[in-house]
């Protein structure tokens, strides 16, 4: 093993992933083994010039002998799970982490993992909502506590991402040049928001003394807003007029209409789930990560990047 340890990081280019790297770097205590499908694409070469502590390292999630040499000599890895590429393949995001956890868990030390989880929607709400993208990876969350015991397990479970605003749910120009945020939601809904660049700093800070985190929940979460003041806050920083606008299932599936149907019905049922529960189980303390870190909230996050929303 090199004289700093190594911090493996899963799907290290993704979004998740991107964060804690750029996170890491900054303290020049770790090596940085990112793994990715191509180390050859664009995004795999911008971050190797970030740094000379990162090694890009090509992987198949799919073969248990590829996470294996991935995995080895790792002193903790930090795990995330692709719900996206394949909607629907249900097995597979499952067959995927479970091979990470079993890996980890045969190696030699055994290594620290930081798993990305959610909250079991399904079994939450009785089966009345689906959200495979939620449920799959609490059912992993279970099946690591259930399989590897032993294992040096740390969950983390990240809010609505903040950057959502910016891509999928960009706001919408009226005539007038109002800006419309829209959701399926009633305007009283709270969402619970994440700066993505905060599950780096979250991960950083649990990295300096990783035993005393072992198997807990970790909620990473920097703002409970309610939609209506989405827009309130947005106009407040900004000065630009906005509103918040709700969204019938129609008007909400036609803004995702580049995405197959078993994605559209995720994501229909993940915002009846925030209205009618929020983002995490009820009796669970979603502070727990401003406890380790300042978060970001909303308004921090506007002022901090200039976003004129455009």
């Amino acid at each position: 093993m090199a004289d700093r340890p190594i911090v493996t990081v899963v799907e290290a280019t993704g979004a998740q992933g991107a964060a804690v790297v750029r996170s890491l770097i900054e303290t020049g205590k770790y090596k940085i083994r990112c793994l990715t499908r191509d180390p050859n694409s664009e995004k795999s070469q911008a971050m190797k010039r970030l740094s000379d502590d990162i090694d890009m390292v090509m992987y198949d999630i799919n073969r248990s002998d590829a996470v294996q040499r991935a995995f080895k000599d790792s002193w903790a890895i930090y795990a995330v799970t692709d719900s996206w590429t394949h909607p629907d393949q249900s097995k597979l995001e499952m067959q995927q982490g479970r091979r990470m956890a079993d890996t980890a868990a045969s190696l030699n030390p055994i290594p620290y993992i930081i798993f990305s989880t959610l909250e079991d929607v399904n079994e939450l709400s009785g089966e009345k909502y689906s959200v495979p993208h939620f449920s799959r990876k609490s059912r992993l969350r279970d099946y690591i506590k259930r399989q590897h015991p032993n294992l040096k397990a740390i969950f983390l479970e990240p809010g609505i991402y903040m950057q959502n605003w910016q891509t999928l749910f960009k706001p919408i120009k009226s005539d007038d040049d109002t800006l419309m945020f829209t959701a399926p939601i009633d305007s009283q809904t709270k969402l619970h928001l994440l700066d993505i660049e905060d599950i780096g700093l979250v991960v950083r800070e649990i990295l300096t003394n990783p035993e005393t985190f072992i198997d807990q929940d970790i909620c990473i979460c920097g703002d409970a807003i309610c939609f209506a003041d989405i827009s309130k806050v947005f106009t407040k920083v900004t000065g630009k007029a906005a509103i918040s606008k709700t969204l019938d299932e129609e008007g909400f599936r036609s803004m995702l209409y580049q995405m197959p149907g078993v994605a559209q019905d995720d994501l229909v049922d993940s915002y009846k789930w925030f209205e009618e529960y929020i983002n995490y189980d009820k009796e669970k303390d979603w502070t727990t990560g401003q406890k380790l870190w300042k978060l970001k909230t909303f308004e921090d996050w506007l002022k901090q990047i200039g976003w004129q929303g455009d």
